[in-house]
């Protein structure tokens, strides 16, 4: 097969070139014409009329038409669409129907242009009343700003705008905001965004080039506060009822979360809570106050977090009392003397002690801390004295009477009586004598 298609190849070759050039010679002589076509992008005019009359305009279906014109088959090349336009007056609109006629110019190349046509030659044009709105910029913040920060105030410029386009279309639009990405943010932030609309599910808008705006651009100021966690001091007054006792306060809220301006937050450590509520003057029962916390903090601070208000209990609960046995022998002594003995009557007392009923429950005899005062005391009978050191809240308020005894060491009575025997007394001796001699 390719032994075939070499032989004869530069007659081959030549045939092949002479036939080219006779064709380029016949189409040189001849030109022939030949019918083309281009895609023009229709162009409206007095588009203000509608405008004026406070309609809006929309082409139905396509914004383009065909041209189709006859060309000499060697200019073909050298025509553009941009050689034609293809326009519609809106003043030549029929309104029963919408129908307007396409008119056609050749603006180029007009020597080398010939039988135009435009297809469609009548175009149908859809009109709706005009709506002019105001709305109000929402903002919308994406992310969070850097740990131990928070959002301050956001300010937009402008902070609404005015929306313009056919009725069916505004009416898409719920609302108009902007979104600001303050992820990780440390300082205050500015710039410019674009808005955003939104239908009535929160979903972003896609709007046509119907719809204009007044605005293209929205300055934004964010204030980037510093947070400073802060407990809360709250201030109780008052006393409870003869028989009952404050028993302590408890908060929903321990301490809150507030922003500030970094000067103003450095000398605040504390939340000072004084409100008249926080009252328990001759309560017997627990009482609970709802507290609001923004009343109590300075100027230029805010709380952040949502929660404002604090519930607080202030219990207040019936004093009751428990008897304790104590053997006074296993007491604790003060200012004991080597020289004596001490014995007791009773050998037990009953101590009486009166405090909240938890904290009675679990008390025991060594949390008395019981002590006997024996100081100064010698031979003899004497009321017995106990100390006692009890927790906050306690009170001792009573213990049974008893008598400590004091007696003198078995050989402390030794050496007294030798001490007797060998220094007696002029009556002693006169009267041993009487015995001798008697005898």
């Amino acid at each position: 097969m390719k032994k075939k298609l070499l032989n004869n190849f530069s007659l081959k070759l030549l045939s092949f070139l002479l036939a080219f050039f006779l064709w380029l010679l016949v189409v040189n002589m001849s030109n022939p014409l030949t019918e083309n076509s281009k895609e023009v992008e229709l162009e409206v005019l007095n588009g203000s009329i509608l405008e004026n009359a406070g309609l809006t305009y929309e082409i139905v279906g396509k914004s383009t038409v065909t041209v189709r014109y006859t060309v000499a088959t060697l200019d073909a090349y050298k025509i553009q669409a941009s050689d034609f336009r293809a326009y519609i007056d809106l003043a030549d609109l029929y309104d029963v129907t919408g129908a307007v006629p396409v008119n056609l110019e050749v603006v180029a190349n007009q020597s080398m242009i010939s039988s135009t046509q435009v297809k469609p030659e009548v175009v149908h044009v859809n009109t709706e009343e005009l709506q002019r709105k105001r709305f109000d910029l929402n903002v919308i913040t994406e992310g969070e700003p850097e740990e131990g920060y928070a959002l301050g105030t956001i300010t937009l410029d402008p902070e609404y705008l005015y929306i313009n386009g056919p009725v069916s279309q505004v009416g898409q639009i719920s609302s108009v905001g902007v979104e600001i990405n303050v992820n990780g943010a440390n300082a205050n932030l500015n710039g410019t965004v674009e808005p955003v609309f939104y239908d009535a599910n929160g979903n972003r808008l896609t709007v046509s080039s119907q719809i204009t705006y007044d605005v293209e651009e929205i300055g934004y100021e964010v204030e980037i506060l510093k947070v400073k966690s802060l407990p809360l001091d709250f201030q109780v007054t008052g006393t409870v009822a003869d028989g009952y006792r404050y028993a302590g306060l408890t908060s929903d809220i321990q301490s809150i979360s507030v922003v500030g301006l970094k000067s103003t937050l450095s000398n605040l450590n504390t939340i000072t809570i004084s409100d008249p509520q926080l009252s328990v003057q001759g309560a017997t029962q627990s009482r609970t106050a709802l507290i609001d916390l923004t009343e109590f903090i300075p100027e230029n601070v805010s709380i952040v977090g949502g929660q404002t208000e604090a519930t607080v209990v202030m219990d207040v609960e019936r004093l009751s009392t428990r008897t304790f046995t104590l053997n006074l022998e296993d007491v604790k002594r003060s200012g004991e003397s080597q020289r004596y003995s001490y014995s007791f009557s009773p050998e037990e007392v009953q101590v009486t002690v009166e405090g909240l009923k938890d904290d009675l429950d679990a008390m025991a005899e060594e949390d008395l801390n019981a002590e006997l005062e024996l100081s100064g005391l010698t031979v003899g009978t004497f009321g017995g004295v106990l100390n006692f050191e009890v927790d906050d809240g306690l009170t001792v308020e009573d213990y049974t009477d008893f008598q400590v005894i004091v007696s003198l060491e078995s050989h402390e009575e030794s050496t007294a009586a030798d001490s007797h025997s060998q220094e007696d007394t002029p009556e002693e001796t006169e009267q041993n004598s009487e015995n001798t001699d008697n005898e």
